[in-house]
């Protein structure tokens, strides 16, 4: 019973009171000693793998991430007690490979987040952001990813998929351009898309996940704003840097692939 209502309070939390929701719980003091800091920290990262469980089992379940499993390793059967066999093999490369996805976004948000109030010397401590993006993310990250799996795989919502492939494209080709690389991906770059060829069920799957954007990044500006005390201008610094974050990813692969390896002696 308990459980039901901390959900059905988080959804509350997640719809109508965002700034509720990334609230860091440790009072207005700083976070006090470095065993209570740990102890916050053990509590938090529960949540998330909790939350992160019940947003890549579902998916796991319904057959998302686990269209092309390698061969099941040596030893994986043995290693459950002879319950590990080619399907429990494919449910746990689906989990690792869902849950990869919101894992890194998660990581990368938290690294932009905090070095952003760091460097601005708006700093509350590391805790205050980790209680903002843990939240932020197991709401409206794990959201946005559902919706773009959902895209992946739902039939008549084929113009809507390709508008989201060829924004993705797009924004990797432009920095390809930037950094002046001779580099190309799979498809080639994105064609124009009509927009007439949406259909009803298209738009409304993607309204809903322009919606869970602009939570995702309001709830981070809140999150600045209230956990590191951080005025509007570094609350929108933040936002910014987490924008940013894919540029820095995209063109760090674009440097990996591109930059001569050293040779060795």
């Amino acid at each position: 019973m308990g459980r039901a209502v901390n959900v059905v309070s988080g959804l509350y939390d997640a719809v109508l009171r965002p700034a509720a929701l990334v609230e860091a719980r440790t009072g207005r003091e700083r976070q006090g000693s470095l065993l209570n800091q740990l102890g916050q920290l053990r509590r938090l990262l529960v949540v998330y793998v909790v939350n992160l469980a019940a947003y890549a089992g579902p998916l796991t379940v319904a057959g998302f991430g686990r269209q092309n499993v390698p061969e099941m390793p040596a030893g994986f059967d043995g290693a459950f007690g002879g319950l590990g066999g080619p399907e429990t093999w494919g449910l746990a490369f689906g989990f690792a490979q869902n849950s990869l996805f919101l894992l890194a976004a998660t990581g990368l948000t938290l690294l932009s987040v905090h070095v952003s109030m760091v460097v601005t010397f708006q700093s509350n401590g590391f805790l205050r952001t980790a209680y903002a993006v843990i939240y932020s993310t197991s709401a409206y990250l794990a959201g946005i990813f559902t919706v773009v799996w959902y895209l992946s795989t739902t039939e008549g919502v084929a113009a809507a998929r390709t508008l989201v492939v060829d924004l993705q494209s797009a924004f990797i080709y432009a920095v390809i351009d930037w950094f002046g690389a001779d580099l190309g991906l799979p498809g080639g770059r994105p064609g124009a898309l009509d927009p007439g060829q949406l259909t009803p069920h298209g738009q409304s799957v993607l309204a809903v996940l322009v919606v869970l954007v602009a939570y995702y990044l309001y709830s981070l500006y809140l999150g600045a704003r209230i956990n590191h005390e951080a005025d509007r201008i570094k609350g929108l610094l933040v936002v910014l840097a987490v924008v940013a974050s894919p540029v820095v990813y995209v063109g760090a692969s674009i440097l990996a692939y591109t930059t001569p390896a050293i040779p060795t002696l």
